[in-house]
């Protein structure tokens, strides 16, 4: 059991949600350790020179990951740590980052894996509110995690891994190499219990500070065998790829979980750009690629020769999440790549996609798919949680084999469950033919005049004019409708801002929508505020939307 984690931090049984094991393959024994069945397992049944991860031009196969989760988990037991620590990871995507991780879980801790971006005073709010015992830390991370470090209440050691030419390596800390160096070969699984913890993941922090969400050994299993058995039907011979930060929930099982679940092999690309990724399919043999709407975006407005300029002919499946994807985006990737693009909702709470497309169904772009096997969904009335009728808006409910468990947040806790089911906070429809058609989060539902006007039905029409190439619309306040719906448009590349333009893209979405839902106002922008995973922050244009209405 996990000693060190305290009690109070975690919800009781009658305060968190309700988990549905439906399927035969999510029933775990009692006790269960992921890093077991995700590496070593594999090297029990004859799968040990399999490869399983490729980073640049390394190839590790699973039994040379054992040896270095097993020399790194005994490092961590002799700096002390316990089971049910928590371990801090803070890389870019690279292999140590993976191997950090499964050795924490391995020896009974609780990963915690950090984007790459978060500065002191994040980190400061992160550590402390997580009580991590432990750091392990990529050098040219460093800097900003040495400024929290005097605010750390509890972190006793760091590890520091020294990769990067140029960076000194003269500080007291731990040296990653040699202590993996000096640590024995063989590593004991600790006995942890399938509701253990394994992973500590704080949310974005878009809309206030960040909140640590809980997952279990069982969890993390079976977010792999729901989702990605069913929908992605992996096999040995894949190779998951893409840019997703392994610290994104969404990252974390599309670059480890699925892949290591299945036998099958991981791309890494450190620092990912259009480029980098369609280099990294040509040099990995990509087949199930991974990544976010603004990035597939990029990708077929920096590269429109991709298919030519690099061997993309391994790809046999796109996955997509983290941002509505649109119709537009799906047709021009498809017709450009060959593959479709399963687009999937999911959140760092229920730690992977619970809505979507199987890749042998016939994919409907228009909705985000059916719910996952293993999952219920239903569209319920927000203020009294009863059931809409199909065709309804409402707000989305979900309960499976994963649930929203938040670290230390008893009201928030509170707030996004109801009866036992999760509520994730986004505003479905429940369509006649089954499916799930997204409509807008909660927060980006714009009320105007009386009208409710999902925000992501407007981005849609907009970013479908060739002029387009990102679009955030938000509600803008005004004081004769309440909000107006206004649109923060990024043009492509050669494209001239123009008032004729704006008004070619207000009678699009006239001519698309009920009228009421164009935008009353159209801001040519450079760029759009983003978080590190790459999601738009709405939060920041509404902030500014209102400043401006304060200073008028």
């Amino acid at each position: 059991m996990q000693e060190s984690i305290p009690q109070e931090c975690l919800p009781d049984e009658e305060a968190g949600p309700e988990f549905v094991h439906a399927l035969p393959e999510v029933h775990y024994p009692p006790t269960v350790n992921a890093a077991t069945e995700l590496v070593d397992r594999h090297v029990a049944d004859g799968r040990g020179e399999n490869v399983a991860i490729r980073f640049e031009d390394e190839r590790i196969t699973y039994a040379d990951l054992q040896g270095r989760v097993d020399r790194l988990g005994n490092a961590l037991i002799d700096l002390g740590v316990r089971p049910g620590d928590r371990v801090l990871v803070r890389f870019p995507n690279r292999p140590e980052a993976i191997v950090s991780c499964l050795a924490a879980q391995k020896i009974g801790a609780v990963a915690l894996p950090s984007m790459k971006l978060l500065r002191a005073k994040e980190l400061t709010h992160i550590a402390n509110d997580a009580e991590v015992s432990l750091a392990i830390v990529y050098d040219d991370l460093l800097n900003e995690f040495e400024e929290a470090l005097p605010d750390l209440d509890t972190v006793e050691d760091v590890i520091v891994v020294n990769r990067t030419e140029g960076v000194s390596d003269d500080h007291a800390h731990h040296d990653y190499d040699d202590h993996v160096a000096a640590a024995e070969d063989d590593l004991p699984t600790h006995e942890t219990d399938r509701d253990d913890l394994a992973l500590l993941l704080y949310t974005s922090g878009t809309t206030g500070r960040p909140k640590g969400a809980v997952h279990t050994h069982r969890r993390l299993l079976a977010t792999a065998d729901t989702y990605a058995k069913y929908c992605l039907s992996p096999s040995e011979s894949d190779v998951f790829g893409g840019n997703p930060p392994l610290p994104f929930a969404y990252g974390y099982g599309d670059l480890v979980t699925f892949p290591l679940r299945f036998g099958a092999s991981t791309s890494l690309v450190e620092d990912a750009t259009p480029e980098t990724l369609l280099d990294a399919v040509e040099r990995h043999g990509i087949t199930i690629f991974c990544s976010i709407p603004t990035a597939f975006n990029q990708i077929l407005s920096n590269h429109p020769d991709g298919p030519e300029k690099f061997d993309t002919s391994s790809l046999r499946l796109a996955m997509s999440a983290g941002e509505p994807l649109t119709p537009t985006t799906y047709d021009r990737f498809g017709a450009e790549y060959g593959v479709p693009i399963l687009d999937g909702i999911g959140t760092t709470e229920m730690l992977h996609i619970f809505v979507s497309h199987r890749a042998d169904d016939e994919i409907d772009p228009s909705a985000t798919g059916f719910p996952v096997p293993g999952y219920e969904c239903k569209v319920v009335d927000p203020d009294s949680g009863v059931e809409v009728p199909r065709g309804t808006a409402g707000l989305l409910a979900v309960r499976g084999p994963t649930g929203m468990t938040y670290w230390n947040r008893p009201a928030e806790q509170n707030a996004v469950l109801r009866d036992g089911w999760n509520l994730p906070g986004d505003i479905f429809v429940h369509r006649e033919d089954g499916r799930f058609e997204y409509k807008s989060r909660r927060d980006d539902l714009i009320v105007s005049s009386g009208y409710n006007i999902p925000g992501p039905e407007v981005e849609a029409v907009v970013e479908g004019h060739d002029a387009v190439s990102e679009v955030a619309v938000v509600g803008s306040p005004d004081e004769q409708r309440g909000q107006i719906v206004k649109a923060f448009v990024v043009l492509t590349e050669g494209i001239d801002p123009s008032d004729d333009l704006a008004s070619e893209l207000q009678e699009v979405v006239k001519n698309t929508l009920a009228p009421y839902k164009y935008p009353r106002a159209v801001e040519f922008v450079d760029e759009l505020p983003r978080t590190e995973t790459g999601k738009i922050q709405r939060v920041k244009l509404r902030e500014r939307e209102r400043e401006r209405q304060a200073q008028a």
